[in-house]
């Protein structure tokens, strides 16, 4: 601060040096701005409140201005006890100029200072303009054991513009017992030129005040003057720090809410979350008693943990593998559909070629092929197909990127509609899933505003902490809310006793020999169960013949199990990719041109007006 003074006072004395030379070696000829009367005149009141009557002669120069605005200090950290502000309420009592010069004022907050701005902003003037402004302050007085006292400045230390003459007179309510009086700038102890005193009145004065020079007095009158003794208004500093201040009774409510919100999401997920299943054993469970009838009392919740499902070696109820991939996991998601893509394919609907990657390409490519075969699909699966191959019968996958994801969205969308029919899922998972994460949503943004608000009045933001975190913890609660039907848990049960058949399956390999072409028929369900590589190292131990897949998968190299399985997930991986992904929106940033000056937000500035 004292810095910045500095180099203004230097500005200024450049440029009167300057005006100087300009106009023949005279200051008064009126080319820069400056004060040339300052007098101030302070009563102080029985209560202690004190009436400031200022009358500035200011000369604007040739330069055209508006007016002058006033800035009073009305909030300072010199209050004497940590984590307080001293506040000086202040009220505006009047505005007056001399003959042609606007006093229009309006009176707004400057960051601690009232600022009075005066003039008219369709009118300009220049040369010298007097000005009169009344002003009413409290909690300006100090107290002390054996007298009360005003210390007030009567030309304040932000001043760009010099002062030729500033004197001020002090009128109390009893004979004034002491003065004092300092100039210069800020920290200064430079007396006067004048303070003295007559019974209850007392006056001050000082010439040719530099820019950015104050003038402060203090005056000392008995006690008893100023009724009640004077006490200096404190008000509370809310920063960060004291709004989230750790108190028994904040620190104990806080932990009460959190708790409170824990809970409940625990019991909304204990309670709606679990799936449920058919009363009785782990038979029961998988089949359901023989006269039981959906949603009845036959129903009840599953447990937590529910005894290990037998082996199943053929999937439940000739399901396909994107149904189970959609019941296990509560979504139709992106492997699903490839895994059925691949099924389409064993089941001889298409034949997927892999091409040969060219040298500059970073990923293999895939050529898929349709092929004759009529047969009835689901309506998930001839949806599917009928995309795959809308623009001919044959279709590199790379073609459908950034084209599919439209059709894609429709498979998905009736893979789900697929598992509501079986009678899975009381309520589409995708619906629950956004209804408590809504819920969530709200409780979080409530939690934000409660902090935000707590934090701007009071000191008990900590109030507001758990709310946002019972917020969060219900958007995670979310995620387990959707269940299965006691219909959708008994195929589960299955689907998993045929995903332990999967996983395991290197200990079934006495099974393989039963079943021809169990290799091809099985590898979709492998993909959704994320078991390929199993899967195939089943079949590279035993040492049989390799199966034939060039019906439906055409490679450009020797068959090998590990690498074919590899080849598979890598068809699996890119076709969810290409097939999901969309056109990206365009829009311009920031740094698209390099950045400008006066671009962004903020900044500003000031001067004259």
């Amino acid at each position: 601060m004292r810095v910045r003074r500095a180099v203004a006072l230097a500005f200024v004395t450049l440029v009167a040096c300057a005006s100087t030379a300009m106009v023949g070696g005279t200051a008064s000829a009126g080319v820069t701005e400056r004060i040339t009367d300052y007098r101030s005149e302070v009563t102080i009141e029985h209560d202690g409140t004190i009436e400031v009557h200022e009358t500035i002669s200011y000369d604007f120069g040739v330069v055209p201005h508006h007016g002058i605005y006033r800035d009073v200090p009305v909030r300072t950290d010199q209050s004497g006890k940590d984590g307080y502000d001293r506040v000086y309420p202040l009220d505006v009592v009047s505005v007056a100029a001399s003959e042609g010069t606007p006093a229009e004022y309006t009176v707004e907050d400057q960051g601690d200072d009232r600022r009075i701005k005066i003039g008219d902003p369709d009118v300009t003037i220049t040369g010298e303009h007097v000005y009169d402004i009344t002003y009413r302050v409290r909690g300006a007085m100090n107290a002390f054991a054996d007298h009360d006292e005003l210390v007030w400045n009567a030309v304040g230390a932000e001043w760009s513009v010099p002062i030729e003459q500033a004197t001020a007179v002090v009128r109390a309510p009893a004979d004034i017992q002491q003065v004092l009086c300092t100039t210069g700038p800020v920290g200064s102890f430079s007396p006067c030129a004048s303070a003295t005193s007559s019974g209850a009145e007392a006056t001050f004065g000082q010439a040719q005040l530099a820019p950015y020079d104050a003038m402060t007095f203090s005056i000392a009158i008995p006690k008893g003057a100023v009724v009640p003794s004077p006490t200096p208004i404190l008000e509370e500093r809310f920063d960060f720090a004291s709004a989230f201040r750790v108190t028994p009774a904040t620190g104990g409510i806080s932990g009460g809410i959190l708790a409170l919100f824990a809970v409940l999401a625990g019991l909304l997920v204990w309670k709606f979350g679990r799936d449920r299943r058919y009363r009785g054993s782990a038979v029961d469970a998988a089949y359901g008693p023989g006269d039981a009838t959906d949603g009845g009392d036959d129903e009840v919740r599953a447990p937590l943990r529910e005894a290990e499902t037998p082996v199943e070696f053929e999937p439940p109820d000739d399901l396909r593998p994107g149904e189970l991939g959609t019941l296990i996991d509560f979504e139709a998601n992106p492997l699903d559909i490839t895994a059925t893509i691949i099924d389409l394919a064993v089941r001889g609907y298409l034949k997927i070629e892999e091409l040969d990657k060219a040298w500059y390409q970073r990923k293999h490519d895939w050529l898929l092929t349709k092929l004759p075969k009529e047969g009835e699909l689901h309506r998930y699966e001839r949806t599917l197909y009928d995309g795959l191959f809308a623009d001919g019968d044959q279709v590199k996958l790379s073609d459908l990127h950034n084209k599919f994801a439209e059709r894609m969205t429709k498979v998905r969308e009736q893979l789900m509609d697929d598992a509501m029919s079986k009678g899975w899922f009381a309520r589409k998972p995708g619906t629950v899933k956004a209804l408590y994460g809504i819920l969530g949503v709200v409780v979080l943004v409530a939690g934000v505003g409660l902090t935000i608000l707590l934090a701007s009045e009071t000191h008990a933001a900590l109030l507001g902490v758990p709310v946002i975190i019972g917020g969060i913890l219900l958007l995670i609660a979310a995620r387990w809310m959707p269940h299965r039907t006691a219909k959708g848990y008994a195929t589960l049960r299955h689907t998993l006793g045929f995903k332990r058949f999967i996983d395991e399956s290197e200990k079934r390999r006495a099974e393989f020999a039963e079943r021809k072409n169990i290799f091809s028929e099985y590898l979709p369900y492998a993909v959704v169960f994320g078991a390929t590589e199993k899967w195939a190292k089943a079949f590279a131990d035993l040492g049989d013949a390799a199966p034939d897949t060039s019906s439906w998968y055409v490679s450009q190299h020797a068959f090998n199990y590990l690498v074919f399985s590899s080849a598979i997930d890598g068809f699996a991986v890119t076709s969810a990719g290409t097939l999901t992904s969309a056109p990206s929106s365009t829009g311009s940033s920031g740094f698209s041109g390099g950045g400008f000056s006066g671009g962004g937000g903020g900044g500003g500035g000031g001067g004259s007006w």
